[in-house]
């Protein structure tokens, strides 16, 4: 018995020797430089995995990452026209030129109709997961009532890529009532639930 204990302590005495060497630097440290893998060419994809069981013998769904897909875009964006709302607005007073210009009423009306549109375009927004928070369509509209410039602001994954363009298009194509005065800027907002 006598022995083993001998021997314990003098396997005890040579490992704490090491480890004392080692964290001092003394041995068995190197200095290694990682340097940072490419970037694939390709962005990936989220896979969902083969479900893992937790502890409760219910099983979760984890993502695995593959090659594909392109990574969704995160936080709010701001996208399309410059609506040139510091440009200079000319008023041709004394000529046939009025100052006229949209109603609230008028603008909601127009927006409204438009909406089926609007709705087709979040349909193209990729993802599983529910859109949330406010898209703010900013407009600058002729007095002929037709839309001139569009821009969008709200969540990136909306503002941006197919279902941006989207709706972009959706709200060139809206028709508001014409009027007697000056191009004016509208900014609309819309919650998305």
């Amino acid at each position: 018995m006598a022995r083993f204990f001998a021997g314990f302590a003098v396997a005890s005495i040579l490992w704490g020797a090491g480890v004392w060497a080692w964290t001092e630097g003394l041995i068995g440290q190197s200095e290694v430089v990682v340097e940072p893998e490419p970037v694939a060419e390709a962005p990936e994809e989220v896979v969902e995995e083969e479900e893992a069981p937790t502890k409760r013998g219910r099983r979760r769904r984890r993502p695995r990452r593959g090659m594909g897909a392109a990574a969704l875009p995160t936080g709010t964006a701001t996208t399309g026209d410059n609506l040139g709302e510091n440009d200079p607005r000319e008023l041709a007073a004394g000529e046939n030129g009025g100052e006229q210009q949209l109603t609230q009423g008028q603008i909601e009306s127009a927006m409204d109709g438009g909406f089926g549109a609007i709705r087709r375009c979040l349909v193209l927004v990729p993802g599983d997961a529910p859109v949330t928070g406010r898209l703010t369509f900013g407009l600058r509209i002729a007095g002929s009532g037709q839309v001139q410039r569009v821009n969008l602001r709200g969540p990136a994954v909306v503002t941006q890529g197919e279902p941006g363009d989207c709706l972009r298009t959706a709200a060139r194509r809206i028709r508001f009532p014409s009027f007697d005065g000056p191009e004016m800027i509208v900014h609309y907002p819309i919650t998305l639930e």
